[in-house]
């Protein structure tokens, strides 16, 4: 087996969690086999990058048990973990006949997946996700670094490309761990003495039911005008506002508000100024929403 260690100065980990990444053969529990156990841990007070690589299958229980000691009572954080890391460890701990384990899991890939109603990213791999935040990496990927293991793949006498990927996944997951925060900082916007915060919004056919969250408590209440509802109730608000549904251009469509407080369209697509866009094809235009809600609250409060 051959070990790596390296200081690492977190940004985002606590010290009762880890930065969980794996390499496998393929993506068959079953038949595939761990190759690398990639962890971004504490060590007392220091912070370190630890990998683990199999040399060849029978070294494979070794990573495992590995991952059992360090995992022990910590919060795991990863990128779609959930649906691939874990279960996969947990089939091949089961495989050598040693005890899976469930512990709690910050998927960031599910985060993100939350909130893709809102924003718009070239993909969901980590390798674009990751752009978000400034990291452009020029590793090549888990798929040719698995095909370039060696020539003999029992043998695995290549493994720093892979390696390589691994860390800076590693790193990248890290650095993402409170991409939540940013979402949340996007999707907030000032009151006069207060903030809001864009929980949800859905559309039925002509009218957008929008949920928000407000920072400090308001009276129960409830306004109605020509073409929207507000109601509150302590930290929820809720406005359902009557849309159009049409198309801008020949290359988009969605749904639009009556633009009755001549607020400036957030957006590349041109429309009429009367009009206010409030979802483009698949994404709600946030922007547009907050500022919409913004002036319908203080109207009405």
């Amino acid at each position: 087996m051959i070990s790596f260690k390296k200081l690492y100065a977190p940004e985002n980990l606590n010290k009762n969690e880890i930065i969980l990444d794996i390499e496998t053969t393929g993506l068959d529990k079953s038949e595939d086999q761990l190759v690398l156990l990639g962890l971004i841990t504490y060590e007392d007070d220091k912070c370190y990058i630890r990998q683990y690589f199999a040399e060849d299958d029978s070294e494979e229980k070794r990573l495992l048990q590995i991952y059992l000691k360090i995992a022990e009572n910590k919060k795991i954080i990863n990128f779609n973990g959930n649906k691939f890391d874990i279960p996969f460890l947990n089939y091949r701990l089961e495989k050598h006949k040693l005890m899976p384990i469930f512990p709690e899991s910050y998927d960031i890939y599910n985060i993100i997946c939350n909130y893709r109603k809102f924003f718009t990213f070239d993909s969901m791999k980590l390798v674009d996700i990751e752009k978000n935040i400034g990291i452009f990496r020029n590793d090549p990927s888990r798929y040719k670094t698995i095909s370039k293991l060696t020539d003999d793949i029992s043998k695995r006498d290549n493994p720093r490309p892979i390696m390589i990927h691994n860390e800076n996944d590693l790193i990248a997951t890290e650095k993402l761990a409170n991409i939540e925060k940013f979402f949340l900082k996007e999707l907030t916007i000032d009151l006069k003495t207060n903030k809001l915060t864009l929980n949800s919004i859905w559309i039925n056919n002509d009218l957008a039911k929008i949920n928000l969250i407000s920072k400090t408590p308001l009276i129960e209440s409830y306004f109605t005008s020509e073409n929207y509802e507000l109601r509150t109730n302590g930290n929820s608000i809720e406005i359902i506002l009557q849309v159009i549904y049409g198309r801008f251009d020949k290359n988009n469509k969605g749904h639009v508000a009556l633009n009755t407080f001549n607020i400036k369209n957030e957006s590349e697509i041109i429309i009429d100024p009367k009009l206010l866009i409030i979802r483009e094809n698949h994404r709600y235009n946030y922007k547009n929403i907050l500022k919409l809600s913004k002036k319908i609250i203080e109207n009405q409060l």
